[in-house]
């Protein structure tokens, strides 16, 4: 239908529109930076399974993969998320409540029932205060964001060997856990299912790219293998260890692996 097409594409370019990235580095750490241009959170809506989150890969002078955070599998729609920064908002139900709604306390998606916020770390909108969002009960949770931020800064520490890094900020509707949710709790019919199905068919509520930016990472000089800050006999015996451990201080030409070689380039 010509009007969902159209209406799914301005969606994506308000998404496109909502944020930028900026990355600095600093020294073995890379600073990613998402800056909120939208008038209110990011991401923002009803809290059931959106999310938004920061990708970064780290490739080394032969463009091969060293690393990647907060990666997304799109056939299984898992996200590794204990590795980068998601910005989401989760709900609950406190301890007192759920002996009255007969459900167990803690993190929940059951929204009528939830009284309580678990987390909220979304980025606010320019001119923000703490105490207007308090006013209205909406508050960072479990984060802190100063008067006026409305930015939010991740760091990652650089592997040894990266040259580049790609940095992605992606959005999603609708998280796996969600829809797993909504399909296991409805036991009246099979509208939970057709749900899910629907969700398998349509690609799994696919993330939207919104932003995409990269560095050229400005590598230390790798001689110093034990990191002091000067080069110095002590080096290399600092390269011996780090050849016998197989450690990556002593792939010191950069090809992935270490070997004799990597001793030529030490010199």
């Amino acid at each position: 239908d010509t009007s969902v097409s159209l209406a799914i594409q301005q969606s994506e370019n308000l998404l496109a529109e909502a944020s930028d990235v900026t990355l600095t580095q600093d020294g073995s750490d890379l600073n990613v930076r998402v800056t909120n241009y939208s008038a209110h959170k990011l991401p923002t809506g009803y809290p059931e399974g959106r999310r938004m989150w920061i990708n970064v890969k780290f490739y080394n002078a032969f463009d091969a993969l060293l690393e990647e955070r907060g990666a997304y599998d799109p056939v299984t729609a898992e996200l590794s998320t204990s590795d980068t920064k998601v910005y989401e908002a989760k709900l609950g139900i406190s301890t007192a409540f759920a002996p009255i709604v007969g459900k167990p306390a803690g993190e929940s998606f059951h929204f009528v029932l939830n009284n309580e916020w678990i987390k909220d770390n979304r980025i606010p909108p320019m001119g923000f205060t703490n105490a207007g969002f308090e006013a209205v009960q909406a508050a960072p949770v479990g984060y802190t964001y100063a008067d006026g931020q409305h930015w939010d800064d991740t760091v990652y520490d650089i592997p040894a060997g990266a040259v580049r890094a790609e940095v992605k900020v992606y959005y999603q509707t609708a998280s796996k856990e969600y829809i797993e949710f909504l399909r296991d709790e409805n036991t009246t019919d099979t509208k939970g299912q057709i749900m899910y199905d629907q969700w398998v068919l349509h690609g799994k509520s696919p993330p939207i790219l919104m932003d995409d930016v990269s560095i050229t990472i400005e590598s230390p000089c790798l001689a110093d293998t034990n990191g002091d800050g000067f080069v110095t006999p002590a080096d290399f015996s600092a390269w011996v260890a780090a050849f016998n451990a197989m450690a990556p201080a002593c792939d010191q030409n950069g090809d992935g692996v270490c070997s004799p070689a990597d001793f030529s380039a030490w010199v």
